[in-house]
């Protein structure tokens, strides 16, 4: 049967009063709320509209009675008929986020950006605090457009060339780098670019090599190398971050566990903030045998890890102190015990 236009009316009112995650409704509510749009209205009727959504062309799976209150709604409240404008709170959201976008403005494939800034009237704002703030080292001196360029060329599968200088050449000129580009990503307040080198005589090409290069120790000055066809790579990058902390993949590094101790006052911040994605409580039993082994840490609780260790999952572990202790592998509790003990000397060395 053809729906009319006084029944696509009603059933747009009905549609978001459905969809609504927030507020279950009544078929009397929905009575009320659409004949304060749509003129005669009755109760049965909204109930055949309802009916209606179930049924072809739309057929939504409706839920009724829920809390035995006779109230109905969709059962996947994600995929309304119809889109909705959006509420005030919604736009300001949409404002934010925009605004966080304001590092790929000016670019080629970006003009939509700016083009829908626009359209939503939002001019750009000076000394207005924002709702929400995201981590950021802002004496890292990244040049202007710098992640936007390197973006695109991600998009564009392109081969890019760029000036480089290590972090202890300091003092030496830029070495010009040609790489794929695969992806962005961001450790510690700093951002990293995630690539391959196209390889020379004396370090070949490596489709399982993947190499990280600081923004900050950039030149800006990325290149498009044409006429040099893109190799992807076959790594799942993904999966492959998954097994580390940080952004420095140590390949002769291998996947282990490591188990720790936690003083009970940095227990609750330990299982809140995790030390690895993979992080877990030990068994009873293996607690029994770690007390057992260890009786100065009968007080802690100890937890585990799988990863492969680098300078990132160290400096990660001593920064915790006397509050986390590694119990094995013992190379590791070794490490951290080197670290810590030559912070150790180095202030003893002031007195």
């Amino acid at each position: 049967m053809p729906v009319n236009k006084d029944a696509m009316a009603r059933y747009r009112i009905i549609d978001r009063m459905l969809a609504d995650p927030h507020k279950d409704y009544t078929t009397k509510d929905i009575e009320q709320a659409v004949a304060r749009e749509c003129p005669h209205v009755s109760l049965r009727m909204i109930q055949k509209d309802i009916s209606a959504l179930e049924t072809d062309p739309f057929c939504k799976k409706i839920l009724r009675g829920r809390g035995g209150r006779g109230t109905v709604r969709y059962e996947d409240q994600s995929t309304p008929l119809f889109y909705q404008e959006l509420t005030s709170d919604e736009e300001e959201i949409f404002r934010e986020a925009l605004g966080s976008l304001g590092q790929f403005e000016g670019l080629e494939n970006f003009k939509w950006l700016e083009n829908l800034k626009k359209r939503l009237d939002m001019p750009n704002k000076k000394n207005v605090r924002p709702a929400i703030s995201f981590a950021k080292n802002d004496i890292l001196q990244i040049p202007d457009n710098l992640l936007g360029q390197l973006y695109s060329a991600i998009a564009r599968k392109k081969v890019i060339s760029f000036g480089y200088r290590r972090f202890q050449d300091q003092a030496q000129s830029f070495s010009r780098v040609t790489v794929y580009p695969y992806q962005l990503r961001q450790y510690n307040n700093r951002w990293f670019l995630l690539c391959n080198p196209i390889g020379n005589a004396k370090y070949p090409f490596n489709p399982e090599q993947i190499y990280n290069y600081a923004l900050d120790r950039m030149d800006g000055k990325v290149e498009y190398v044409e006429g040099m066809p893109y190799i992807d790579t076959p790594v799942d990058i993904d999966a492959r971050f998954d097994e580390i902390v940080g952004v420095t993949y140590m390949k002769d590094a291998k996947l282990q566990d490591i188990y720790f101790a936690v003083r009970p006052a940095s227990v609750n911040y330990i299982r809140t903030k995790m030390i690895h994605s993979s992080q877990d409580e030990v068994n009873m039993e293996t607690e029994r045998d770690f007390i057992r082994r260890y009786p100065a840490l009968k007080d802690c609780k100890f937890f585990f890890i799988s990863c492969r260790p680098n300078r990132e999952l160290f400096a990660l572990f001593a920064s915790y102190g006397p509050d986390v202790i590694i119990i094995e592998p013992t190379e590791i509790r070794k490490e951290i015990r080197r670290m810590l003990q030559e912070a150790a000397d180095n202030y003893n060395n002031l007195f």
